[in-house]
């Protein structure tokens, strides 16, 4: 079959990758002048600046299946977090993992005894199970969820919604508990990394893998069908089957489909000659203040993002406020000190489409082939998670390669 897919990002990579092992002729086109959608590494004056915080988590299943772990030398957080509550830094960690991380746990005023033993409690029974049991029925809020779950106010407001609202960009809490549960098994069974080389090394290394003249950059399309794709300069490629794997308003546009909107996000990243830190740990803003909800030296976490043994900080907030640069600043300053007047400003990320919107009732297991006969790739099909895309778009494959 000659297969068209619409879209380089995670899912039309994976789709293709997988296409072309079942002998599949297949050709990309992208809009953008590179693969991997929203999962991009630009260096920026020798720093290697991700397109907003982004994290893979180890244990996505897809992930482990289909990347190379080893070439991209991932490099992990550590486990837990730092949170900023009552004018302090507090550790709240991981025990099971890292059991030296116990006592400074339960010491840290984020919640009580009983919410950390409730932490470990949700880890436990999210973990069990195969994993598609996660995502039948309809599930509720992820602050229902947490209520249900008996957690107290603290540890909902000081640690899960902050952590939440940087994992999901919801801080309200307003999107689906399905997710939350999956995120949680995630957490509870491997490391938050990144590569070495930056988060745009996992879209290089799969689209490394695709044939040559697969993949055509700079090559936006305007319309298609279930036998053709129309470029936007008016040309037509046909096709045995096409798939859509663009975001999901692209996909919109392109096949008619529901958009449910967009979580947005704005990453600020400083550069400096030291961080204020020395952990690789995932830093969350516990006091309710704005705007920064979370804080990352991630020069800790790889070298690699910064030159000459620099320092490469990003404050993230899921908000997309004009101001937030200046008022970032004015909060860190308050966090570390006069030290941060000397951080020198790299770049802003406000990243409008972010993350797609998955409240309760979002079908996890949407299908992929409309009435018209196209077929769909993203995390809108599956969950907003990079597991999500890889699996949407492996799941294409297996279905376009059975139709044949």
């Amino acid at each position: 079959m000659h297969v068209v897919i619409v879209g380089a990002g995670l899912a039309g990579l994976a789709a293709a990758i997988d296409l072309e092992a079942l002998g599949h002729d297949v050709e990309i086109h992208e809009a953008s002048d590179g693969a991997g959608g929203r999962v991009r590494t630009d260096v920026v004056d020798g720093y290697r600046l991700d397109r907003g915080f982004q994290i893979l988590l180890e244990a996505y299943p897809e992930a482990q299946d289909l990347l190379d772990y080893d070439a991209l030398d991932l490099q992990a957080f550590s486990a837990g977090a730092h949170v900023r509550a009552d004018g302090e830094f507090h550790q709240l960690g991981d025990p099971i993992r890292e059991p030296g991380q116990l006592l400074a746990t339960l010491r840290a005023p984020i919640g009580s005894p009983l919410d950390k033993a409730k932490i470990l409690a949700l880890r436990v029974s999210v973990s069990r199970g195969p994993i598609e049991a996660l995502w039948r029925g309809v599930g509720t809020t992820a602050q229902s969820r947490f209520e249900k779950a008996g957690f107290s106010d603290s540890m909902i407001e000081r640690f899960l919604r902050p952590l939440f609202a940087g994992i999901t960009l919801d801080p309200e809490l307003t999107g689906s508990s399905q997710v939350v549960e999956f995120v949680f098994r995630m957490l509870g069974a491997g490391d938050a990394v990144v590569p070495a080389d930056g988060m745009g090394a996992i879209s290089d290394q799969l689209a490394a893998r695709l044939g040559d003249g697969t993949l055509h950059l700079n090559s936006p399309v305007q319309a298609v069908t279930a036998s053709s794709v129309t470029l936007a300069d008016g040309s037509t490629v046909d096709a045995d089957a096409v798939v859509v794997a663009t975001d999901v308003s692209a996909a919109a546009e392109l096949t008619g489909i529901a958009d449910p909107g967009w979580n947005g996000v704005t990453s600020v990243w400083f550069a400096a000659d030291q961080a204020p830190i020395d952990d690789p740990v995932l830093v969350l803003n516990g006091e309710g203040t704005s705007p920064i909800n979370s804080f990352v030296v991630m020069s800790n976490v790889s070298a690699g993002y910064a030159p000459n043994g620099g320092a490469l900080m990003v404050a993230s907030a899921p908000s997309l406020d004009d101001d937030l640069p200046d008022a970032m600043r004015a909060q860190l300053a308050d966090w570390f000190g006069d030290q941060v007047d000397g951080w020198t400003q790299i770049r802003v990320d406000r990243i409008e489409k972010a993350q797609p919107k998955q409240l309760p009732g979002h079908d996890a297991r949407a299908t992929l082939r409309l009435d018209d006969g196209i077929w769909l790739a993203g995390d809108h099909r599956r969950d907003a998670s990079i597991n999500g895309a890889i699996a949407s778009g492996r799941a294409v494959a297996r279905q376009v390669h059975a139709s044949d």
